[in-house]
């Protein structure tokens, strides 16, 4: 395998995560990656590698306790697969001799690993036995199923949840709400785009408690990474709109197949209105006319138990030589 600047492969890292089994492919595409690894992670040195049978995406760095570290490129959240290859033990059989080889870390984390997946079972029989192995808290994803179009969603909900957005629907129409697709291609519309995002954001209870993307790191990362999104035709967008001003909005983005949830927020004074549930419908409607099968919501929280029926659980795997 060979040193890579993956912000120069970056189309051909992509089309290789879009084909590699059981990891969460946008989370561990460029768009992500990258994004976190300018605002959110501290200072690295590059150690990424391209080999016959795809890529190690990783970073190095050295902790305050002095020992040198690898570490996957984005691990503000462990959600990226650093092992990038249609065929896993393969690949992993480039990717541990070249760690073996290397005397420059002492400790190697694998995130993004799916639990008793391929990438794991791979490491598990190539991995030299002297090397320590620990393993870290599972991640888990909420995902649902857009087979059968909305009809099959709705299907799939309690009773109470369907008559609880069929009453959102309703006073939508009555209150005048209105809904904008919007679709991005070049970065300066990305960051217009990003302004009407930021412009909600403030108004919102996420700004208000500090929990939002409305300053600090988590408002550069998204900054970064919808340039990328528009770009590659992956970035969804849809803004709730109310007496010709927004209101609302959702973000997110489709990569093989899937869409990912990224951000929604809405104006905090009209909470009533269930702005975050109709902007949710309408994104699912659009998706499901356009094919997509699945639709990621992310990590752990409550209300994303209602609108999924399936989990994607992964871990990391800490080694240490």
């Amino acid at each position: 395998m060979e040193p890579v600047d993956l912000a120069a492969v970056a189309d051909d890292f992509d089309r290789e995560v879009a084909l590699t089994p059981a990891i969460d492919r946008f989370c561990s595409s460029t768009a992500w990656i990258l994004a976190a690894a300018g605002a959110l992670m501290p200072p690295r040195a590059a150690f990424s590698f391209r080999g016959q049978h795809g890529y190690f995406a990783a970073m190095r760095g050295v902790h305050p306790a002095g020992f040198p570290y690898v570490e996957p490129v984005e691990l503000a959240w462990g959600l990226a697969a650093p092992l990038i290859g249609r065929d896993p033990v393969a690949l992993v059989e480039e990717v541990v001799p070249v760690l073996a080889n290397r005397r420059d870390w002492q400790l190697a984390i694998m995130s993004g690993l799916t639990v008793n997946g391929p990438q794991r079972r791979a490491l598990d029989a190539t991995l030299p036995a002297r090397w320590e192995r620990r393993r870290g808290q599972p991640t888990v994803r909420h995902v649902a199923s857009l087979e059968a179009g909305m009809d099959g969603f709705l299907a799939r909900r309690t009773r109470d949840f369907r008559k609880s957005v069929r009453k959102a629907e309703r006073g939508a129409v009555v209150d005048g709400m209105t809904f904008e697709t919007v679709r991005t291609a070049t970065a300066a519309e990305a960051n217009n785009l990003y302004e009407r995002i930021q412009a909600i954001e403030l108004r919102s209870w996420k700004s208000r408690d500090n929990v939002g993307i409305s300053q600090g790191p988590m408002r550069a990362f998204y900054a970064a990474m919808l340039p990328r999104l528009a770009e590659l035709g992956q970035q969804r967008t849809i803004f709730a709109r109310l007496a010709d001003r927004d209101v609302g909005y959702i973000l997110g983005a489709v990569m093989a197949g899937e869409y990912r949830g990224l951000q929604f927020s809405y104006d905090d004074a009209l909470a009533r209105h269930n702005i975050g549930s109709l902007l949710q419908l309408r994104q699912i409607a659009e998706l499901c006319d356009a094919g997509v099968a699945r639709y990621d919501l992310g990590t752990e929280m409550e209300y994303k138990r209602r609108w999924a029926e399936d989990i994607m659980e992964t871990e990391m795997l800490v080694l240490v030589r």
